[in-house]
């Protein structure tokens, strides 16, 4: 199994080199005893390298979890919370437990300590999805204008979630083979147990993809497009997407509103916004490659106008 590293100047590559072993020794084992996939192991190790951030490197993990553990993760989990959504909680608190029963099994924790971790609820349509206003997006397509192999790369990813509003997931797992070139079409694999998608590959995500295969993509064995930027060259991992989009929406002048995911899932509910009211609710889905229209069901919660029209008269009320 090959170990992906971060980009070079991503945080977490900053951890010790005990702290470092310890995160490889949790994702083996999330791969092999767990059995999880590899992007979720991967995942995992990205969130639980931002709570060893946040222990410290003083002394040896050993030592460190047993005298201080309680009360670190509470802090952790507080100072977390304040900046970081729901979705986001939600993965952190799941892997934080899962490497807690870990270091438990392994003998770094004399106990267990993942009950100190609780788990993060998300009821359904219980929130408005707030989607990346269409400004960012076209400020943010147009700040990418160098010729460097990074910018031709994420200036291809950019212009694929902005037009087609696919996971992240989807575009990391592009293949080669999936753009048709002389019919006009790509296909994105289906991902979390949803339907793939199959669309026109426009003018503008086209341009964009094969300046980028043509002039910036490294020679490599393997199948899927986008890779990174250094040798080995090999597939984008999971966190490194998120992290190529903070870092270029961090470079614009006005970024999106508070609240706003600075990740693909702001580009993807843009993408919902912008077809909701004027897309049949069938066709939303099948864009989306939703298999439950449930699933669909939470963005008709962003057509304002039709919200308004389907409210009742407040009684007593003026008319």
């Amino acid at each position: 199994m090959i170990s992906h590293p971060f980009p070079p100047s991503s945080p977490e590559s900053s951890l010790p080199e005990s702290f470092q072993l310890l995160r490889e020794q949790f994702r083996k084992h999330a791969l092999e005893v767990r059995q999880v996939t590899f992007e979720t192991a991967y995942k995992q190790e990205a969130y639980l390298s931002r709570f060893l951030l946040h222990a410290g490197a003083d002394c040896s993990p050993v030592e460190l979890f047993n005298r201080r553990a309680p009360a670190l993760i509470a802090d952790f989990l507080s100072r977390y919370a304040e900046s970081h959504g729901a979705g986001a909680r939600r993965w952190m608190h799941l892997s934080l437990r899962m490497f807690l029963r870990f270091c438990c099994e392994s003998g770094c924790l004399n106990r267990d300590l993942s009950a100190l971790v609780p788990a993060v609820r998300m009821p359904k349509m219980s929130r408005v999805p707030r989607s990346m206003p269409d400004e960012c997006i076209a400020a943010l397509a147009g700040e990418i204008k160098g010729d460097s192999p990074a910018d031709r790369r994420d200036a291809a990813i950019v212009s694929l979630l902005a037009v087609y509003g696919v996971r992240g997931v989807q575009i990391r797992r592009l293949r080669l083979d999936h753009v048709d070139w002389r019919n006009e079409l790509i296909h994105f694999p289906a991902a979390k147990g949803g339907r793939p998608v199959n669309q026109h590959l426009t003018a503008e995500a086209g341009n964009r993809l094969s300046d980028y295969i043509m002039h910036a993509r490294a020679e490599s064995p393997h199948p899927e497009v986008f890779l990174t930027l250094t040798e080995p060259f090999h597939p984008l991992p999971a966190p490194c997407l998120s992290w190529i989009l903070r870092r270029r929406i961090d470079r614009l002048e006005t970024g999106p509103p508070e609240g706003v995911s600075r990740g693909t899932h702001g580009f993807r509910h843009a993408f919902a916004a912008r077809m909701t009211g004027r897309v049949p609710f069938k066709d939303i889905s099948d864009l989306m490659g939703h298999r439950n229209p449930d699933s669909t069901l939470t963005y008709s919660k962003v057509d304002d106008i039709a919200l308004q029209q389907a409210a009742l008269p407040w009684p007593g009320g003026d008319v």
